[in-house]
C-alpha cells in the first residue's frame, strides 16, 4: 500500500491536475483523464464511499447538461454535455484524493504556508464553517412551514413559490443579522483579521515525487492529444 503524500503536496498536486483536467475539450483526453483520477483514488486506497459523498452534489449538474445542452444545441449537444461531465466528475476524483485524511483547519494551514491572501483563506473558513447553519436554518424553515400545513408535492403553484420566496427572503435577513452577531462577537473577542502563523514541518524532497509523477503523467496526455 502507498502511503498518502504529505498535506501540502496533496493540495498543490491537487490543484495543478484540477487546472489541467479542465482544460482539454477532446473526449479521449477527458476519458484518459478520468483513467488517470480512478487509477489515483485506488492506488492510496480511498474509500468509493468518500467519492460518492463528493459525487452527489454535482450529479444534478451532470445530469442538467445532458437534458439541456441536448435541447439546445442539437446531436453536438451531447457532445458538449460529455466534455461538462467529464469535466466534474474528473474534479470530483481530485478532491476526494485531497481531502481524504485531510480536515479543513489542515487544508486552510497549507494555503496559508503556500501565501494565498489572508482574505481569501477567512472567506473559505467562513464559508465552510456556516454551510451546515445555513441548512440547518432552512430545514427549521422548512419544518415550521409544514407544520402549518405548507405542502411541497405539487411544483406547478404560483402561491407555492410566493412563500419560498418569502423564505428565502427570510434567510438572507436571518443570515446577515446573525453574521454581524457572531463579528461583533469575534471583535469583543480580539479578532483582528489575521490567522495566527504557526510553525511547520519542511517537506522531504522525495514527498515532491507524487505531484511529478501524477501532474505529468496529465501533462504528458494533454501535449499528446494537443499534437493529433
Amino acid at each position: 500500500m502507498i502511503s498518502l503524500p504529505n498535506h501540502k503536496v496533496k493540495v498543490v498536486m491537487s490543484l495543478l491536475m484540477i487546472i489541467l483536467g479542465v482544460l482539454p475539450k477532446e473526449l479521449l483526453i477527458i476519458g484518459g483523464n478520468l483513467v488517470i483520477g480512478t487509477l489515483l483514488l485506488l492506488i492510496y486506497r480511498v474509500p468509493i464511499q468518500a467519492f460518492i459523498k463528493q459525487l452527489k452534489p454535482i450529479a444534478f449538474f451532470m445530469l442538467f447538461t445532458f437534458l439541456f445542452f441536448p435541447l439546445y444545441e442539437g446531436g453536438h449537444g451531447w457532445i458538449k454535455a460529455l466534455q461538462y461531465s467529464g469535466r466534474l466528475l474528473f474534479v470530483a476524483q481530485v478532491l476526494t484524493f485531497m481531502f481524504y485524511r485531510m480536515g479543513v483547519p489542515a487544508f486552510l494551514q497549507v494555503l496559508a504556508e503556500l501565501r494565498l491572501p489572508a482574505i481569501f483563506i477567512e472567506l473559505i473558513m467562513f464559508t465552510l464553517r456556516f454551510m451546515d447553519v445555513f441548512r440547518g436554518e432552512v430545514r427549521h424553515m422548512l419544518l415550521s412551514l409544514r407544520s402549518r400545513g405548507f405542502y411541497t408535492g405539487h411544483w406547478f403553484q404560483i402561491k407555492k413559490y410566493r412563500v419560498l420566496g418569502g423564505l428565502l427572503g427570510s434567510l438572507l435577513l436571518r443570515s446577515f443579522q446573525r453574521s454581524e452577531r457572531i463579528y461583533l462577537g469575534m471583535l469583543s473577542k480580539g479578532y483582528k483579521g489575521e490567522r495566527k502563523s504557526i510553525r511547520t514541518e519542511s517537506v522531504p524532497k522525495y514527498e515532491w515525487l507524487h505531484g511529478v509523477l501524477w501532474v505529468g503523467s496529465l501533462l504528458s496526455l494533454f501535449f499528446a492529444g494537443g499534437k493529433q
